[in-house]
This record gives C-alpha cells, structure tokens and sequence, in this order.
C-alpha cells in the first residue's frame, strides 16, 4: 500500500511541475495536513473516552453481568464451546467492545480470543469452526453505539453523527444472522 501511496504522489509532483501548478498542489497538502490533524484529535479522543469506558467496565466486573446477558446467544453460536473457557471469555470482550462501537479497542481482544481458541481447540495449519465463527462474529458486528463512525461524522461537520444508527443496526443485524447460518449450513457440508 506504501508502495502506491508513493507511487501516486510522485506522479502527482512530475504532473504538478509539468503542468505549471505547484502552487495548487502545494496549497492542497498544507489544507489536508491540518485536516489530517483535526481528524487525528478526534478520534484519539473518542478512542480515549471508550477505552477508558471498557477499562471501567472490566474493573467493575460489568464484563460478566454482560457475559451473562451474551450467554445464550454466543452459547447458539458457539454450541461447541464451553461457557467457562477464557476463549469463551475473549469472545464476550469482543462482542462487547464491538457492540459499543470501539473496532480499534476490540482488535487486539479480538487477536487473544483468537490465539486462545486455537489453544483450546489444538489446531494447526487450519481455521476451526469456531474461529470461522468468531472471524464472523467480529468482522460482521452489531454495533449498538457506531461511535468511531459518527467521530468521523461529527469531524466532517455532521449536525447529527448518531442519526446513522437505525442503517447500522439493521444492516449489522442481517449480515451477522446471514453469516453465522451460511456458516453453520455450509460448514458441516464440507468439513465434517
């Protein structure tokens, strides 16, 4: 990606000289530098007030009252899996972080539940059915507060970031229940 980046503006340099316009060129970087850094100041300080947010929610053990809650429609996902287990744990982090919106804070809880389900599950050179579940589950997430979108909204001059919120709950909703059956219908087929 580097690479094209690099490509494309060196292109964009030989065509701003050879075309007499590098005064144009030079005023549209320093307008998208400082755009750049309001952009950065935005979403480092909602990723900060959410981040912060899931570490109040761990100390505070709310983790498990929403484990709890999550229990039996990851127990329908995750039939196979036992409820005690700390891959099971990880999961219930993920879904949680997804659900209030923090994509960046559930990545790397998302990463562990991974290396934890491989663990449990012994495997080897290939995805169990659990981990192509739980790929699923994370990239197809129901987003209850989209709040890294409507940082991007609301940075872009949007009166109302959160007006998004009905689309993404529907559009979340059905492509994670049309993920998870194509799965479930598809996978015993082909795998066993």
């Amino acid at each position: 990606m580097s690479t094209i980046v690099l490509i494309i503006t060196i292109i964009s340099i030989f065509l701003g000289f050879y075309n007499n316009n590098m005064y144009n060129i030079t005023n549209s970087v320093m307008d998208n530098v400082d755009k750049a850094i309001q952009f950065i100041l935005v979403i480092s300080g909602t990723m900060a007030l959410w981040g912060g947010l899931m570490n109040i929610v761990k100390a505070s053990k709310l983790d498990e009252k929403i484990s709890s809650l999550l229990k039996p429609i990851l127990r329908l996902i995750f039939s196979k899996l036992s409820t005690t287990s700390e891959a099971y744990k990880a999961i219930t982090l993920n879904v949680t972080a997804n659900l209030l919106g923090l994509g960046n804070a559930a990545t790397p809880l998302g990463i562990d539940a991974m290396k934890k389900l491989k663990q449990e599950e012994n495997i080897k050179d290939y995805p169990s059915k659990n981990m192509a579940l739980f790929t699923l589950l994370n990239t197809a997430s129901i987003q209850l507060i989209p709040s890294t979108v409507a940082a991007i909204r609301y940075s872009h001059g949007s009166r109302s970031p959160m007006d998004i919120l009905p689309a993404v709950l529907i559009s979340s909703f059905v492509t994670l229940l049309l993920a998870v059956v194509l799965l479930k219908t598809t996978w015993s087929k082909t795998n066993g």
